[in-house]
């Protein structure tokens, strides 16, 4: 535990629990339960697990305690860091051990201020003396000062965009500075941006527009579209996709999904292919020869499972295609096998799976597919 250093007219620490997410043993699951089961709905816009968990009973009530004890000149919080300024060393000590009271997972450290008497608090730092406060922008210096290379395959507008956002985020922070411009044109310099003035352009958006999402070649061509489609008065949002970057390229090897742990596997024949994940697949009844299409991004063992018990309890899945294909087909006949062809694999991105199923219903003409799944895949490719 660091001491907080006193100044002439109050003291100030910054508090950070860093090893409060490894201590928490509740998984993913536990913690969405809670949340839904206090009365909250992590899907609403804006919202999120994150955010109803760190607006908690244990942190709402570190807050109001904390906040409202004597001697504390401000306190701010953000997530697991603590911002607190108050009137003596002896204040701060007494609101680290209220923090730390609340409960046993929550261990709160302190940062004291540097020599300069600069005290850090997420991207900026704070100095106060003799009654005045000083602001500055702040990086850590374990950060790598990595942000869009100019010469990265993207519309110029986006790194224009970039260079802005860096500019004007140190800007609302404090005021021009020396130090702060030398270091922001030490970040520009190593990401391949020189001094001087771009001429840039914007994509056509119509308002309320469609969205019209397109690849990004390069420059010239991409001016091109965007000069087309103005001069065309489309009602659309024109979106140019940069292409996929190498870590989206390359892919695990994978070697776990090979391999299958259950003896005697129905799903693994000929392949091992019961824990691929990603996949678009096909399903051949080994009782009428009819086919299915479909795709899973979990292991297919557990979307091939939700389909045989579709088949063996029909009643229970009223509205799914296997249990109307054993109803309509089998109505009288013993709960029949089926067979699996995988038709892709290792297809991480939703839409991309979307896409390839609607390909192959398209192509091979499913009869066990519902006219519902058969409109929306044939929309995605029409």
């Amino acid at each position: 535990m660091k001491v907080g250093c006193a100044l002439r007219e109050c003291s100030m620490m910054f508090f950070d629990d860093r090893f409060l997410y490894q201590r928490i043993s509740v998984v993913p699951s536990q913690i969405r339960t809670l949340v839904f089961k206090n009365g909250k709905n992590p899907s609403q816009p804006g919202s999120s697990i994150v955010n109803f968990m760190f607006s908690s009973t244990a942190f709402k009530f570190a807050s109001v305690s904390v906040s409202s004890a004597k001697g504390i000149v401000l306190y701010k919080r953000y997530i697991d860091d603590v911002f607190v300024i108050g009137s003596s060393c002896a204040e701060l000590t007494e609101t680290l051990a209220n923090l730390n009271a609340v409960d046993e997972n929550i261990k709160f450290t302190i940062e004291e201020p540097g020599c300069d008497g600069f005290l850090p608090f997420l991207n900026t730092k704070v100095r106060i003396c003799d009654g005045t406060t000083e602001i500055r922008w702040y990086r850590k210096r374990s950060s790598k000062n990595i942000i869009l290379h100019s010469r990265s395959a993207h519309p110029t507008f986006m790194k224009v965009n970039v260079v802005r956002n860096l500019i004007k985020t140190s800007g609302r922070i404090t005021a021009s500075n020396s130090d702060v411009d030398e270091t922001i044109q030490s970040i520009l310099f190593d990401n391949g941006y020189n001094s001087g003035e771009i001429t840039t352009w914007r994509p056509h958006s119509a308002p309320d527009g469609i969205a019209l999402v397109l690849p990004y070649l390069n420059e010239h061509l991409a001016k091109r579209v965007n000069t087309i489609v103005k001069r065309s008065r489309l009602p659309v949002r024109l979106i140019f996709k940069p292409p996929p970057t190498l870590k989206e390229i390359l892919t695990s090897s994978r070697l776990y999904e090979n391999g299958c742990d259950e003896e005697g596997c129905r799903y693994c024949t000929d392949q091992k292919i019961c824990h691929l994940r990603g996949t678009v697949y096909m399903i051949k009844c080994k009782g009428c020869g009819q086919r299915y299409i479909g795709e899973s991004g979990r292991p297919l063992r557990k979307r091939l499972d939700e389909h045989r018990r579709a088949l063996i309890r029909p009643q229970a899945y009223p509205n799914n295609s296997f249990s109307r294909h054993r109803t309509n087909v089998h109505t009288r006949d013993s709960t029949p096998d089926f067979d699996v062809m995988v038709l892709h694999r290792h297809l991480e991105n939703t839409l991309h799976r979307k896409i390839l199923e609607a390909r192959e219903i398209k192509r091979y003409q499913p009869e066990i597919n519902n006219k519902e799944e058969l409109v929306e895949a044939l929309k995605l490719i029409a």
